[in-house]
């Protein structure tokens, strides 16, 4: 009996215990949950208020930017200064350079080429000028009009005979790009030019609601990239090099499918309202992507070489003017021609963007005053295009010397 007794209080002496440690390590759980819920509500008032800085910093920076962009110049203050003041106030990474009347008026670097080495932009970087190659894949095909090896009027047809409505779609359609031909899917793989070109016939679509109006499709011109393969009979790259690169003595050009310049950009992509240049994240490019714009988008240039290019056809050094003339000659339901922007008589628009890099051009119609503007960031809260306009403009009417 004593022994059921003894047995029974060391029963209820452990239950004891055990219902002890128990709630002692229920009220460590709470007070670790209590802390965590603390902690977080912390970094969360923490986050917010940091995102209300950055937010009031990114207003004024941009009232700032948008102030000095309405702002006409002063012919009393100096080129330098003013064009400074707003890229600065742009928060502008990447390369500017202003020609008047043939003369470099301004040449400048801002922020950095390579974050990570603290490599800095200047004179000499290159950066990738994206679809701006249109421009220079279209003065191709006008080379070869030119040489009477094709016609603006051949038919996509005589060219490629298994793309639907071939028949419906002109040489002239596609440099304007109102064929209706969009590509379904890109290639997954890096494939030699010959390949991407046939993944591209294979896989291009038509839309007969578009056909016949402007819409934007760059399978377009890779198809044309296609064309200069089969007419000059040899390939895109090689053309390209013969007729621009070596015909202008470009020292600061390439292909980003080569081995790249010490002077290439990295790029780097920027949040959708971010303003100020942290460097990160670093923007990718795979070799896929790379093989795949061909004639649309694969060419690293400084912005003196790109500026050349543009001058050059413009000048008729690679073309009778009056071919540079029908190059560019605006389409009925658009501006875009011959791989760029007719704004007017007298100005030309070019616009690129993509893996982290843009680069965006006005220049005069006979190719002796231009602004170019090429950056390795690539941040939708800032217009580029806009403040090239504006340099652009101030520089037309007197303001810059």
């Amino acid at each position: 009996m004593k022994q059921w007794k003894l047995g029974l209080v060391m029963l209820a002496g452990i239950v004891l215990i055990g219902a002890g440690v128990g709630y002692r390590h229920y009220e460590q759980h709470q007070a670790a949950v209590v802390l965590q819920k603390k902690q977080a509500a912390t970094k969360r008032a923490k986050a917010s208020k940091r995102a209300a800085r950055v937010k009031r910093e990114t207003v004024k920076k941009r009232k700032l930017a948008e102030k000095i962009n309405a702002d006409p110049f002063s012919k009393t203050e100096s080129t330098n200064q003013q064009i400074t003041s707003m890229l600065d106030a742009d928060q502008f990474v990447g390369t500017a350079l202003v020609v008047k009347d043939n003369k470099v008026i301004y040449q400048k670097g801002f922020g950095y080429a390579d974050y990570a080495k603290k490599v800095k932009n200047g004179p000499h970087s290159m950066f990738q000028i994206l679809s701006i190659q249109k421009s220079l894949t279209a003065a191709g095909i006008m080379q070869l009009v030119q040489a009477g090896k094709i016609k603006l009027s051949d038919k996509l047809s005589k060219y490629y005979p298994s793309i639907t409505h071939g028949d419906d779609i002109t040489i002239r359609m596609m440099l304007d790009m109102s064929t209706g031909l969009q590509l379904k899917k890109a290639p997954e793989t890096a494939l030699p030019e010959n390949q991407v070109v046939n993944f591209a016939v294979t896989n291009a679509t038509y839309n007969s609601k578009i056909h016949g109006t402007f819409n934007y499709a760059p399978v377009n011109f890779l198809l044309l990239a296609g064309i200069i393969r089969q007419q000059s009979g040899v390939s895109y790259k090689q053309y390209f090099k013969k007729h621009f690169i070596q015909k202008l003595n470009l020292q600061e050009t390439g292909f980003v499918t080569d081995k790249l310049s010490e002077n290439a950009t990295k790029g780097y992509f920027a949040t959708k309202t971010q303003v100020n240049a942290d460097y990160t994240p670093e923007a990718t490019e795979s070799r896929a992507q790379m093989t795949y714009e061909l004639g649309t988008g694969q060419i690293f240039m400084s912005a003196s070489d790109l500026f050349k290019s543009e001058a050059a056809i413009l000048k008729g050094r690679l073309l009778s003017k009056a071919n540079v003339d029908i190059l560019h000659t605006r389409s009925a339901t658009g501006p875009y021609a011959g791989g760029l922007y007719r704004i007017s008589s007298k100005t030309l628009r070019l616009h690129g963007v993509g893996y982290g890099q843009e680069s965006a051009v006005m220049i005069s119609n006979d190719g002796k005053n231009g602004v170019v503007l090429l950056s390795n960031y690539g941040r939708q809260a800032l217009n580029m295009p806009g403040t090239t306009s504006k340099i652009y403009e101030e520089m037309m009417q007197g303001n810059l010397n």
